[in-house]
Formats: structure tokens, C-alpha cells, sequence
């Protein structure tokens, strides 16, 4: 397939805006990814144990099933681009504060937990409200590029975070990481409040119907379009038997190939970048006309990758393995993703796209806290044979399903009345 270059009127880096949050949503997320990699080998080390770590990664993700399905009443309540900074700004207290407490020794597996858990549920409202937030500061029209731009930043923040992480791992501290995580969501918060403006904001006009804002909008809308809610079945199922089975990481580098934390950290910045090739094959794309088929090869490919870590203890196979699935992870969320927004009106994006991220981060902290669980009385290798033959029957029957529906939409405006 021919790549061709993005013509300067689809561009959304010509907007200052979006370039300066797209730098902000960057450094956050390096700080962000830095944290996951340290807490997560640290909770390992204090414990020792793959329950434990689904213990954990189950109520640092929980918020997200919790309040993200609330929360897109908010983000279409308040002004949000403000509503944004002061996410932003509360967000660095919980890193800073886990910090203090590893770096004078007194921390806890359930201290840990706690403040993971105060940083999902501000992560609960953040993750949607920035996928929105992008509709305000670009047309709607190249809305699919400015998504896939945000997933290359995050994907090469998930690549740069973890390496990072593993060279401060290595020395044997660990409290730094979560320093640089708190110190990482300034520059956004600075660039919100001062140089970015809201060129798109449905909400500055709507005062007087904010009180009557309800998710049940959402659902009802989504009850019409069925396609949407099949997409959000796959998301929701891909999730569950996909990234749900990254807390496996470190049980797989120890167990396998008897690694420790740099090989941890090594490993998790090799799935960023095939989560950066990922983005980038979607952005130089002219077009995903089938959107559909594009989850439906991506969803193939990440269970070949599983299949693949569960058969071989080569190492240079397996980190192959993990760069496919990262190519998969950003060949599915962001396509999803713009599928969704595509489909629903800027005045409900807010509550949708709270459906959306429930299905995906949402049901993360289950699959986690499933398969952690697994490990400690099944053999790895069967649980990921067995996952990925899951994930590929349930998701192509969904798919074909969303399909079928695709032909039978109720426009909008039968659908408002």
C-alpha cells in the first residue's frame, strides 16, 4: 500500500492549538507511563505474588468502570477546556504524595493501591474529557488525523516512559519515578490555562439546558444505533482478553526468561513501538473507508502475537510478538475511537465517549484482575493460547453483527425527535 503524504488543509498540526496540547498530552503521558512501570515492579516486589498484582491493577483501573459512565455528563456540563486544566492540575497530587512515601520507606501494598486508586478516579474523567476535548480545537472534519496524532503521541510516550523508567529501576530507587510523573502534568495544565483556547466549545452556548443534562441520552442513543453499541461490545471484548493480560508482563519476564526490571521496562517500551508504527500506518492512510475490517485484521493480529509469546521462549521472537501487539492496539482503539465519534452529535460526544472509554478502561481492571488470578493456578501458556481463541471467535461474530447494522442506521434527525 502506497503512503502519501497528509495534505496541509487535513493537517491538524497546522493549528496551534492542537500542537500545543498534543506536547502537553506527551509529557504527561511519559510521566504517566514512567509511574505504571514503577508501581507495577513494585508492587511485585513487596509481594511477589500475580494475585496481588491483580489485585492491584484491578482498583487502580476500577474508577474507570466506576465513574467513567458519569462522567461524560460533566464534560458536557462544564466548559471543557477549564474543566480539563483543573482535572490536570489535581492529578499531580497523587504521584507526588506515593513519592514521599516509598522515598522514606513506609510504604504499603495497600498504600500503593489507595493512591492508585485516587489516580483512576481522576484518569476516569480525564481520558474522555481529552478524547473530546480534540472536537473543540480542529474541525470535525480531520477529527481521524487528530485522534491518530494523539495515539502516536501516547504510543510514543509509552515507548520513551517505560525506557526510562527501567534505566531509574536499575539503579534500585523507585521513588523518583513517581516525582517525575507529578512533575509531568504541568506544562498541559500551563498551555490550557494560558495559550489554548476552545475554538468549538457546544457548551459556552447552552447555559440554560445544563440541568438537564443526562447520560440516558447517550444510551438512548446508542439503543438506535446499534452498530455503535456492537463496537463498543468489541472494545469492550478486546480489552478484557487483550491489554487485560499486560499485568501478565512481569510474571512472563521473570518466569520465561528470568529477567528483572530493566528487561520489564525494555519490553514494555518495545510494545510502544509497535504502538508507534501502528499509528503512523494510520495516519499516512488516505483513508479507512472499513473501519470494521480494520478492527477485524487488528483483532487477528494481536492473537496471532499471544499465540506466539505462549508457543516460544526465544527471546527475540517474543519482543517481535510484543511489537505486533502494539501495531494491533493502534490499529484498534484510535479507529474505534473515531468510528464512535464519527457516528454520535458534538452535543452528546461527551456522554458517548464515556461509554466508550467504560468499555475499554473500564473493563481493563477485570481482565486484569481475571487473569492475574489465572496465573496463580493455570499454566501461562494455556491461558494465553486460550485468550486469544476467545477474543478472535467473540469479536468477528460482533463485528460481522455491527456490520449488518450498518445498513439499516436511523438518521439523526429521526433520532433527536
Amino acid at each position: 500500500m502506497k503512503l502519501n503524504l497528509i495534505s496541509p488543509k487535513d493537517n491538524p498540526l497546522k493549528y496551534k492549538e492542537f500542537r500545543l496540547f498534543l506536547l502537553g498530552h506527551f509529557i504527561s503521558f511519559v510521566g504517566s507511563w514512567i509511574q505504571q512501570v514503577a508501581q507495577v515492579w513494585l508492587v511485585y516486589e513487596l509481594t511477589g505474588s500475580s494475585s496481588y498484582l491483580g489485585v492491584f491493577t484491578f482498583f487502580n483501573a476500577f474508577p474507570m468502570l466506576l465513574l467513567a459512565f458519569f462522567s461524560g455528563a460533566l464534560i458536557d456540563m462544564f466548559d471543557r477546556r477549564k474543566f480539563l486544566a483543573v482535572i490536570v492540575a489535581l492529578a499531580s497530587v497523587p504521584p507526588f504524595l506515593l513519592g514521599l512515601l516509598t522515598q522514606f520507606g513506609v510504604i504499603t501494598f495497600w498504600k500503593i493501591t489507595f493512591l492508585a486508586f485516587l489516580s483512576g478516579c481522576f484518569a476516569a474523567i480525564d481520558t474522555p474529557l481529552r478524547q473530546v476535548f480534540i472536537s473543540e480545537i480542529v474541525p470535525i472534519k480531520i477529527l481521524v488525523k487528530a485522534i491518530s496524532f494523539q495515539s502516536l503521541s501516547f504510543n510514543m510516550a509509552r515507548m520513551v516512559g517505560p525506557f526510562i523508567a527501567g534505566l531509574i529501576l536499575a539503579t534500585g530507587k523507585v521513588y523518583p519515578c513517581f516525582y517525575l510523573n507529578a512533575i509531568s502534568f504541568f506544562p498541559l495544565f500551563v498551555f490550557l490555562v494560558f495559550f489554548i483556547k476552545s475554538k468549538n466549545n457546544p457548551n459556552s452556548q447552552k447555559g440554560e439546558n445544563k440541568s438537564k443534562i443526562s447520560i440516558f441520552e447517550a444510551i438512548f442513543y446508542i439503543k438506535k444505533r446499534k452498530n455503535l453499541l456492537f463496537v463498543l461490545l468489541v472494545v469492550a471484548t478486546f480489552t478484557f482478553f487483550g491489554p487485560g493480560l499486560m499485568v501478565l508482563l512481569p510474571v512472563i519476564v521473570k518466569k520465561f526468561y528470568h529477567g528483572g526490571g530493566k528487561e520489564f521496562g525494555f519490553i514494555s517500551s518495545i510494545v510502544g513501538i509497535g504502538a508507534i508504527l501502528g499509528a503512523i500506518s494510520v495516519i499516512f492512510r488516505p483513508n479507512i473507508e472499513n473501519k470494521l475490517q480494520n478492527l477485524r485484521i487488528a483483532t487477528l493480529l494481536f492473537c496471532i502475537a499471544v499465540l506466539v509469546i505462549s508457543i516460544t521462549r526465544i527471546w527475540f521472537l517474543t519482543l517481535m510478538a510484543f511489537v505486533l501487539i502494539g501495531f494491533a492496539f493502534t490499529n484498534f482503539f484510535p479507529v474505534a475511537n473515531s468510528y464512535v465519534q464519527e457516528n454520535t452529535p458534538s452535543e452528546i460526544r461527551g456522554r458517548v465517549m464515556s461509554l466508550f472509554v467504560s468499555s475499554f478502561l473500564g473493563i481493563y481492571p477485570i481482565g486484569n484482575l481475571v487473569a492475574g488470578l489465572l496465573a496463580d493456578i493455570l499454566p501461562i501458556p494455556f491461558i494465553l493460547a486460550v485468550y486469544s481463541f476467545i477474543l478472535l471467535m467473540i469479536n468477528f461474530y460482533l463485528l460481522t453483527l455491527a456490520r449488518k447494522q450498518e445498513e439499516s442506521i436511523i438518521p439523526d434527525n429521526e433520532i433527536t425527535k
